[in-house]
């Protein structure tokens, strides 16, 4: 994918318009003397395998005036530069591709899984939020979000009504979110299941997709030590959700060697409902606090995953201190995830047909199992600043699907990824 930043007037327009709306003329005299607090970060993220480079810069604005508003400001920068798989499965030999644009070509190495050099991103990201109280134990909160990219635009909008019961002690709350998004891939959007690359291929024009979100969620002090939240969230999208830079490869049933077609774009449904169950507790033990939550997630798509992240954080003498961390999470395959196309079976070269109605060798919707392991700690600079460093190591161990034919059987067709991440941050007042 070969992109470049997009026009800066727009997303800075965006974030004139949001900081207007949430920050009312009333509210802005009470805050002037209110301090900020100012959460700021840089991500450094490395793929093993000369995959995909991140730099991740990040400012986050917090402030409560004396009315007990709290506005909310966050700007993400992204840059993505490095090579990413495009789908099509290892063959014995070398294989060459055309870039999207169609302007270049480049050729995977025999025996890897073909991985797209031409691969580089920007984006900026900007939301804006603010919560008011809204009755004796009540809290509206609602915001925006925008994020843009060269072949990407998204605008979102939020809202969410949080009621105190027992004293504070409990509290229910009910979210709403929606989400437009644009898409306009480089060299178009290639129709799902036809040939990707050369004759008989085609492509259409950009995409639009609609999202929206319903959070229900309770939170309940259970006792001086222990906090615990339950959070349900069912979502759908609709309209576009085909990636237009994945394919399949066509491979012979005995050989395993490309054959026919050779290449297919893929094609997904054009919508997924989602649910999601989140339970989470907080509890002191001594003068450490453990951390400790679980995530169900399911989609009409087939996707079933279950997360565990656990962290522990212990204070260290001087107000700093350390929090180790580990996320293990497991994830099963879309009903439509293929690692390739079978000729006469899956793909039909000579009438470019297919009996599925959908199929994606996206290693993302593929069943898979990741750890991540880290840890974060946090110097105290001086009167309300906070530096704090994260180190972070990820792995995922990707299923192979079975039934490779011939020589496929023989290749590794899904290598484990490897990557590191390192964050450095910083907190004060302004």
């Amino acid at each position: 994918m070969q992109l470049s930043p997009g026009n800066t007037t727009d997303w800075r327009a965006a974030l004139a318009g949001a900081t207007a709306t949430l920050l009312a003329p009333g509210a802005q005299a009470a805050e002037a003397a209110t301090p900020w607090l100012v959460d700021s970060a840089v991500l450094v993220y490395s793929e093993g395998g000369g995959r995909v480079r991140a730099l991740e810069p990040v400012v986050s604005l917090k402030r409560t005036d004396g009315t007990g508003v709290t506005t909310g400001l966050k700007v993400t920068l992204d840059s993505l530069t490095g090579a990413s798989p495009n789908g099509a499965v290892a063959q014995p030999g070398a294989q060459t591709f055309t870039t999207p644009s169609g302007k270049a070509t480049w050729t995977a190495q025999p025996g890897l899984r073909p991985l797209d050099p031409s691969f580089k991103d920007t984006r900026v990201a900007v939301a804006a939020n603010q919560e008011r109280p809204w009755g004796a134990d009540q809290r509206l909160s609602y915001g925006a979000n925008f994020s843009h990219e060269y072949d990407f635009t998204s605008l979102g909008a939020n809202v969410s009504l949080a009621r105190d019961f027992d004293r504070k002690n409990t509290t229910l709350s009910l979210g709403l979110a929606a989400e437009a998004d644009q898409l306009r891939p480089v060299g178009g959007q290639p129709v799902g299941l036809k040939p990707a690359l050369g004759a008989g291929s085609a492509k259409g024009g950009n995409g639009n997709r609609q999202v929206f979100d319903l959070l229900l969620g309770w939170t309940q002090v259970v006792n001086r030590q222990w906090l615990m939240q339950l959070n349900l969230g069912v979502g759908t999208g609709s309209g576009e959700h085909t990636d237009p830079y994945k394919l399949l490869s066509v491979v012979d049933g005995s050989t395993g060697l490309v054959t026919g077609s050779r290449y297919v774009a893929e094609q997904r449904p054009d919508s997924r409902n989602r649910t999601s169950l989140f339970w989470a507790h907080k509890v002191s033990l001594g003068p450490g606090v453990l951390d400790a939550s679980y995530r169900w997630y399911g989609d009409s798509w087939g996707v079933r995953a279950n997360t565990i992240d656990l962290r522990w954080r212990q204070p260290l003498p001087g107000g700093g201190f350390v929090q180790p961390r580990w996320r293990h999470h497991v994830q099963q395959a879309a009903d439509f995830y293929r690692g390739w196309l079978v000729e006469g079976r899956d793909w039909n070269s000579t009438t470019q047909t297919t009996p599925l109605g959908a199929a994606s060798a996206d290693e993302r919707l593929g069943a898979f199992s990741a750890d991540t392991v880290g840890v974060t700690v946090g110097w105290p600079m001086a009167r309300d600043n906070l530096l704090t460093l994260r180190l972070e190591s990820y792995r995922q161990r990707q299923d192979t699907p079975a039934g490779a034919p011939g020589a496929l059987a023989s290749l590794p067709l899904t290598p484990d990824l490897k990557a590191t991440m390192l964050t450095v941050g910083w907190s004060f007042r302004w």
